[in-house]
């Protein structure tokens, strides 16, 4: 069993996380079917960086890897299209799309590292 919580993108994760729960108090769509959502596919990030890297083995990691890099879309589509989400001021909403684009990429590198593929 590994350490997940020593990963730098499961660390990422977390705080994209949080950085996501914060603005959606702020734009106060904390309560709304919106806000709600894009809180759940935010945590399910780091939930899933967690889970692939426990007990899992084959298939089974890079098929967690890869719901996490779904939720990251899911996240991004979301910020850019739901009403109720635009409340986010702009430069908030920037600084959330850098981070997802980021943590994207580490997402891919590390299912790449861990299934023997190479990243795109």
């Amino acid at each position: 069993m590994s350490d997940y919580k020593n990963l730098p993108t499961w660390k990422r994760g977390m705080s994209f996380a949080h950085t996501v729960y914060a603005a959606v108090e702020a734009a106060g769509a904390k309560g709304t079917e919106a806000g709600t959502r894009l809180r759940k596919a935010a945590v399910s990030v780091p939930s899933l960086v967690g889970e692939a890297f426990l007990e899992l083995s084959g298939t089974d990691v890079t098929e967690a890897l890869s719901l996490a890099e779904k939720k990251l879309a899911e996240v991004a589509n979301l910020l850019t299209s739901e009403p109720a989400l635009l409340q986010i001021p702009d430069a908030d909403r920037e600084s959330l799309l850098a981070d997802l684009t980021a943590l994207r990429a580490e997402l891919a590198q590390l299912r790449a590292d861990r299934s023997g593929e190479t990243a795109h």
